[in-house]
């Protein structure tokens, strides 16, 4: 006989022989026996029937009561029949212990232990693991999920136990968190050098597990974050917000990103970050402007140009102008200029004094390098006006007559002066040589003459006032002068000339000064000499003498046979005392001898003469052994008789013995 336990009804089969079959032979006869409440482990026993004869035969099979006692409390159990672990996030584990005991009085062998279920896992178990009596072992269950959702399974535990396999069940949720971010990329367009723009950046958990930030790396420098403390926990279903910002520092474009790292699937997450850096680049047509010379109390002008040449906007604030004289006009603050525009003002200068002058435009903006500084410089140029002489005295002047002087009017300083207008007061007097509106330049002058012609006799003052743009305009010239009645009077010098010895046929000269001692010009009509021998020159008719104007007459003695000769000179004029006359006397000689005579040199430093004879032109012999002083020499050693010509020079000699060249020759023929 054999028994099996089944779901706790165990069924009993029993065997007897047949009656029709042969001996020794069993045929099945199926007895089911329902054991109910029966927890036993499987046993197996043998009833034996061993007939004694042929026939029907009844009778009873009792268990062996010792050997169903002993399995009857065989039984190993666990502390759950089941185990949740409730919640876990995708990618960690959550665990569990469980205890397995032996609470019975024999030992049990644990053959295997096997899990099913997506996720689940057991540990601490090593098989075949045998469990003395009332003896315990605890091992872990694991839950890990790999995916979000709900999950079930067991654990089924192989043993000699009667219950065999013991099944555990088994149940968690696979939580994930499930990350967004908005937006994925920025772009921050342009943005000024030196400025800054932020865009917000939000990270939203969509899954049903935290969502932990743990790191946001940054490339770029330009770019940062703001605002995200790290690490960061986002609840399921709830967002977080940070800042980014891009601030350039020069203008380009820039590219960099943030890697955001967290617990989800897909992590780090890359937002792409970009931007350009613009900047307004203010420039000026020149970077300094020079007004060259400007006259004091006018002004120059010139244009200047303002450009941005950078690729953002400039606000110009204020334009200002530094040093005397200086100052801009045309901008209207505050000014804007787009990228690529430009503006045009004026900068001038006023100088109120003569000299140069520095200063500087100063223009504040928004643009790099502020402010702009353009120099600035210029000359401020005065015309100075003096005259010379400063005052113009005539003196005595006959009634009728004039007397001019000029005065020159100087420009010492460094601009044009204009003389506007030349204002005469006084009677008799007036200018020439200057008609006004006049300019002279810098540095030059000019002259004009101021002219007294008194039309009575007495003392006259007046003046030229010239009027110019010179800072001491007016200039007064003070003019002054006397007009005297007319007197004319020739003095004549010497007033008798006496000639001496003069060899017949030779000529000699001597010089009379004629002097006009009026205070009127004098003409002189005419010169007439009578005696024989005597002759004039150097003075013809028609011949007009200043006041104190002189001239001189020649008068010549050429006796032509011995004896003495005497003549007179008369000078006809308009003086008041003409005619003049001069007293002549001389003696004409025969020529045993010749009297020379010559007009001094003029030159310097002369200590004598030589005298040189010969009787053909060029060809001299020297007279004198030494230079001597005096302008006559008489040669004494002439031939008469032979009617010889005679050649004759003089040279001058100085105080070093340098002698001049040869005067021109004079000829005599000695009868």
């Amino acid at each position: 006989m054999k028994i099996r336990a089944q779901s706790r009804n165990y069924q009993i089969q029993v065997y007897r022989q047949t009656s029709h079959k042969p001996s020794g032979t069993l045929t099945a006869i199926a007895i089911i026996i329902s054991i109910a409440g029966l927890a036993l482990p499987s046993a197996t026993f043998a009833a034996r029937l061993a007939p004694a004869s042929a026939g029907r035969t009844s009778g009873r099979s009792g268990a062996p009561t010792e050997g169903l006692r002993e399995h009857r409390h065989r039984q190993l159990t666990a502390n759950a029949a089941s185990v949740t672990f409730g919640s876990v996030a995708v990618g960690s584990s959550g665990s569990q212990s469980i205890t397995l005991t032996n609470s019975d009085t024999a030992s049990i062998t644990i053959s295997s232990v096997s899990v099913s279920g997506t996720g689940f896992a057991v540990a601490g178990l090593s098989m075949p693991l045998t469990l003395n009596a009332g003896q315990s072992i605890v091992f872990s269950a694991s839950f890990t999920p790999s995916s979000a959702g709900n999950a079930s399974g067991s654990i089924s535990i192989v043993s000699d136990a009667p219950s065999s396999p013991m099944t555990i069940a088994l149940s968690g949720t696979g939580m994930q968190a499930q990350w967004s971010i908005t937006p994925t990329s920025v772009n921050f367009g342009n943005v000024n050098v030196g400025s800054n723009s932020s865009q917000n950046i939000t990270l939203t958990n969509s899954g049903s597990a935290a969502l932990t930030i743990s790191s946001a790396t940054l490339s770029g420098p330009e770019f940062s974050i703001i605002g995200l403390s790290l690490p960061q926990t986002i609840s399921p279903g709830a967002s977080a917000t940070f800042g980014v910002q891009f601030a350039p520092a020069a203008a380009g474009s820039d590219s960099g990103t943030i890697s955001v790292s967290s617990n989800p699937s897909g992590s780090p997450a890359t937002i792409a970050l970009s931007g350009t850096g613009v900047q307004g680049k203010l420039t000026a047509n020149a970077a300094s402007v020079s007004f060259g010379s400007v006259a004091v109390g006018s002004s120059g002008s010139q244009s200047m140009t303002l450009t941005n040449s950078g690729t953002a906007s400039i606000t110009i604030s204020s334009a200002s102008a530094s040093g005397t004289g200086f100052a801009v006009a045309g901008l209207s603050m505050p000014l804007s200029l787009s990228a690529g525009q430009s503006v045009s003002f004026s900068a001038s200068f006023t100088p109120s004094s003569a000299g140069s002058a520095s200063g500087s435009i100063s223009i504040a903006s928004n643009a790099p390098g502020s402010p702009m500084a353009i120099a600035l410089s210029g000359t401020g140029t005065q015309a100075q006006i003096a005259a010379t002489p400063s005052s113009a005295v005539f003196g005595s002047v006959v009634v009728g007559n004039s007397n001019s002087q000029t005065i020159t009017v100087s420009n010492g300083g460094n601009a044009n002066l204009t003389i506007s207008q030349a204002a005469l007061a006084g009677a008799g007097f007036s200018t020439s040589g200057m008609t006004a509106p006049m300019t002279i330049a810098a540095g030059k002058s000019a002259t004009f003459n101021a002219i007294f012609t008194p039309s009575s006799a007495g003392t006259v003052s007046g003046s030229v006032t010239l009027v110019s743009n010179a800072p001491s305009s007016p200039l007064t010239i003070a003019l002054g002068g006397t007009g005297v009645a007319a007197s004319s009077l020739l003095a004549v010098n010497p007033t008798s000339l006496s000639f001496g010895n003069v060899n017949d046929g030779t000529a000699t000269s001597l010089g009379v000064t004629l002097t006009n001692t009026g205070n009127a010009n004098e003409t002189i009509s005419g010169v007439n000499a009578t005696g024989a021998g005597f002759s004039t020159s150097g003075v013809s008719a028609g011949i007009t003498l200043a006041p104190n104007q002189s001239t001189t007459l020649t008068v010549a003695f050429d006796p032509a046979t011995p004896g003495a000769a005497t003549g007179t000179v008369t000078v006809t004029s308009s003086a008041t005392n003409s005619p003049a006359t001069i007293s002549l006397s001389g003696t004409g000689v025969a020529p045993t001898s010749v009297a020379l005579s010559w007009i001094a040199s003029t030159s310097p430093d002369i200590v004598g003469y030589n005298e040189y004879r010969g009787t053909a032109l060029g060809s001299y012999s020297k007279l004198t052994s030494s230079p001597f002083a005096g302008t006559a020499y008489t040669d004494t050693t002439v031939q008469s008789g032979q009617h010889i010509t005679y050649y004759y020079v003089v040279t001058a000699v100085n105080s070093s013995g340098v002698e001049s060249a040869d005067s021109n020759p004079v000829s005599i023929t000695v009868p």
